[in-house]
């Protein structure tokens, strides 16, 4: 159903398979997203491109022309242009103020311990303090186990994702901390970094929700995620093999539900969490669509791309019900044989269209099954033709 007032164009700055993915969904609501990204960009195969410096206040102004709701693809793009946009009387969602919250990780985590939501410990690496004074000051971290017995990761304020940004020390290796001191050293006053204790969990998972702009919040089932080298590799949902999986669904769903409701939020959320022996501990949020929840496309009656634009535009939101089991494998670095992933059943190739360079996300692959044999089944010839090791 379609609120009264319905919208039929959103812009976004950024261009890339996330805004791609966005587009292909607004497209089958009927609506419009115009894409702020440089020439040749691959959102633009769905979206209505937009190529100009919008640096510039009067092509801004052109960009936003006849937009009736800015979105974000990324905390990182676009909330530079928020107070001009917000003067031009489009409205934002998510809302900017909540979007810095979330794209800088001092204040992101501030936010979660005052809502009392679980997190890593963490303390603000002193932007002024001398090579030697933060020499010093990791090796007490490490020595003193402040933080945690497992030992510690840097990490920038802002930006820095698959494993770009951070810094991880644990306990019992040899560690020359000049080294690692010199390495952030052109981080560490801006944008600024922060030091977390190390956590010990079983399992990494997300809990993806929207929430519309009558305040209606739907979720997603947990997603098991298995990373390597820091960049997401495989999603798998429903989780069924963790004893606890009940009540750790409703500690995740509590945990998006009083971030949504405390802030106002509107849109597609992700919340990212380790499993631990105590609950959930939240590691990140991304106030946006998210690549663990690629596999809502083909594996829930509503995706979350188009939850979310359902969400911005003052739609009612869609029936989250996913009937069976599904995985995603992503793609990085690397070319598929198409043909040869079109002869298994239940088996979907999403391709950017890329450049493929390594360690770059060009696609994904998501498999569906009715049952969990079934999927797993599928996986092993998927895994076979993509030449994986085994991830689950």
């Amino acid at each position: 159903m379609q609120s009264d007032l319905f919208m039929t164009k959103i812009a976004c700055v950024g261009a890339g398979q996330l805004a791609q993915m966005l587009g292909i969904a607004a497209t089958e609501l009927g609506i419009t997203l115009r894409s702020a990204g440089k020439p040749g960009s691959c959102a633009f195969i769905t979206c209505e491109a937009f190529t100009e410096d919008i640096t510039d206040d009067l092509i801004l102004d052109n960009f936003l022309n006849g937009i009736d709701v800015f979105t974000f693809e990324s905390e990182h793009e676009g909330l530079e242009y928020a107070d001009r946009i917000t003067a031009l009387g489009v409205p934002i969602y998510p809302s900017p103020a909540f979007v810095h919250i979330a794209g800088d990780r001092l204040h992101e985590k501030t936010s979660l311990n005052d809502l009392g939501i679980p997190v890593a410990p963490f303390e603000l690496i002193q932007p002024d303090a001398s090579p030697l004074l933060l020499e010093q000051y990791f090796a007490h971290l490490m020595s003193a186990q402040d933080l945690s017995p497992l030992g510690i990761v840097i990490k920038t304020r802002h930006g820095g994702y698959d494993g770009k940004g951070q810094w991880v020390i644990r306990t019992g290796e040899n560690t020359d901390f000049a080294r690692v001191v010199k390495e952030i050293a052109p981080v560490v006053a801006t944008p600024g970094c922060i030091v977390e204790g190390l956590v010990d969990f079983s399992m990494e998972c997300s809990i993806l929700a929207s929430r519309s702009r009558s305040g209606e919040i739907k979720t997603w089932p947990l997603t098991h995620n298995i990373h390597a080298d820091s960049i997401l590799r495989y999603s798998t949902s429903p989780i069924t093999d963790v004893p606890n999986i009940e009540k750790l669904e409703e500690q995740a769903i509590d945990i998006v539900t009083k971030i949504c409701t405390e802030h106002d939020y509107v849109g597609t959320i992700a919340v990212e969490c380790f499993v631990t022996s105590s609950g959930l501990v939240v590691n990140e949020i991304a106030p946006r669509v998210h690549n663990s929840g690629h596999w809502t496309i083909e594996g829930s009656s509503t995706s979350q791309f188009e939850q979310h634009v359902r969400a911005i535009t003052g739609m009612e939101l869609g029936d989250t019900t996913c009937p069976g089991f599904v995985s995603m494998f992503n793609l990085i670095g690397q070319t598929v044989n198409s043909d040869a992933l079109d002869k298994i059943e239940g088996v979907f190739l999403h391709w950017y269209g890329k450049e493929v360079r390594p360690a770059r996300k060009v696609g994904h692959i998501t498999i569906i099954g009715s049952t969990k044999s079934e999927l797993e089944s599928r996986e092993q010839k998927v895994k076979a033709i993509l030449n994986h090791e085994d991830l689950r």
